[in-house]
């Protein structure tokens, strides 16, 4: 299916009573992977009109002006910020020469690629770029390029029902801004070693032409099933959860699909939402970066050759040592060390690196005329990324997003569904 854009225009915010002039980016922004997160949500008919959406953008970011500014180094520490100059956000709008039956299923693929804006090819100044792409059917498809140095996954979907809630008429619960609850102390004070940062940054070289992306469909039964295998022989201790179950699965299964085996080290980077883990914990309302990406690491031949239980034990212990002191150990490593750190982008085909989107409230974004039929990435060619979010088909479902080399893939697939 082929999708016409047109030339974009730029959505300023409405006049509001935020008079802030700059952002200063945290800790937690600045080493947050420098790319656009690109997520597509299709509704069918009826939809709103292009200028009731771009009405209720320009309200909603007097709310959000980040999103409407521009980077600057202009800030008292010198380090980058968000200017907030209400420059805007770029929207384009496209229309596709076929029904939204005839794109189903949605999965990451090129064509969701033309329904986002693009942002590879020309140099981007905008933090926040959307496409409005009608069908013929009368169905819209809106798709998100949001930067991840202004908010993580969690804050962007506050953003984007806000926008919703807008629309719809009701009123919204503003945003926090203060950034600074995640500053660094005075002076820093690390206390753990943040090994996962311990790298100097580098793009990922692996070449994207040798990558696929595919998307598995995991039901209920099936989830339940690897629950009770890995659940059900020690009573003694609390049950590890579906994520950590299901990314313990997915480890596995790709560790075998790749042929590793023997004293290969292979680590599963987990982004882990330290909202609700700092002491007090953040405003759900907080607008920015709470991720701390937490690793583990063990060798082939133990995956491999352990239970399942023995790799979701690692996943769990990885995640669960994310609390406040350890949140406020990082904030502070990362002051110091900014200048050469990074997570390594380039994992040469052994390690994996695992986000969450589930429980997202992404069904709370809608007009009043329907939830979406579809919530997901659009591609994104990162060897080894795995992305988990709720599944539109099956109650109860989760579908994961795996990249892989596609030789890597075609054994994936044969591994995947063998519990």
């Amino acid at each position: 299916m082929e999708v016409l854009r047109c030339e974009g225009v730029l959505i300023k915010p409405c006049a509001g009573k935020d008079h802030r002039e700059f952002v200063e980016l945290s800790n937690l922004d600045l080493i947050a992977s420098p790319i656009y997160n690109k997520v597509v949500y299709v509704f069918e008919a009826p939809t709103p009109s292009s200028k009731v959406l771009k009405e209720g953008l320009a309200k909603v970011l007097a709310e959000f002006r980040e999103w409407a500014g521009r980077y600057t180094k202009d800030t008292p520490s010198g380090c980058l910020g968000i200017n907030l100059n209400d420059e805007g956000v770029l929207v384009i709008e496209g229309e596709a020469d076929g029904t939204i039956a005839d794109a189903m299923p949605f999965h990451p693929s090129a064509f969701l690629l033309k329904l986002v804006p693009p942002t590879s090819t020309v140099v981007i100044n905008e933090l926040l770029l959307m496409q409005f792409t009608r069908f013929t059917c009368g169905g819209l498809a809106i798709g998100i390029a949001s930067h991840h140095h202004v908010a993580d996954g969690q804050a962007a979907t506050f953003f984007l029902n806000c926008w919703g809630e807008i629309i719809r008429g009701e009123s919204i619960i503003p945003p926090v801004h203060d950034r600074s609850l995640l500053k660094a102390r005075d002076p820093p004070q690390p206390c753990f070693d943040h090994y996962e940062y311990n790298t100097i940054s580098h793009e990922h070289s692996t070449i994207t032409s040798s990558l696929t992306t595919k998307m598995f469909h995991f039901d209920a039964m099936f989830l339940q099933k690897l629950k009770s295998k890995v659940n059900g022989s020690d009573k003694s201790r609390k049950p590890y959860t579906t994520f950590e179950i299901l990314v313990a699965y997915i480890w596995k299964c790709i560790t075998e699909a790749r042929g590793l085996d023997g004293d290969v080290q292979t680590k599963a980077s987990i982004s882990v939402d330290g909202r609700k883990r700092l002491n007090p914990p953040l405003p759900k309302e907080f607008f920015g970066n709470a991720v701390y990406d937490s690793s583990a690491q063990t060798s082939a031949s133990e995956i491999i050759n352990n239970p399942l239980e023995f790799t979701a034990h690692l996943i769990h212990k990885s995640i669960a040592k994310v609390d406040d002191n350890f949140i406020r150990s990082a904030i502070d490593f990362f002051e110091l060390r900014m200048q050469s750190l990074g997570p390594s982008k380039d994992n040469d085909g052994i390690d994996v690196i695992a986000t969450s989107w589930m429980n997202f409230p992404t069904h709370n974004f809608h007009f009043g005329m329907g939830e979406p039929v579809y919530v997901g990435p659009s591609l994104m060619l990162i060897e080894g990324l795995i992305i988990l979010f709720d599944s539109y088909t099956n109650v109860g479902g989760v579908e994961v997003v795996v990249c892989l080399s596609k030789e890597h893939m075609i054994q994936l697939e044969h591994y995947c569904f063998q519990v």
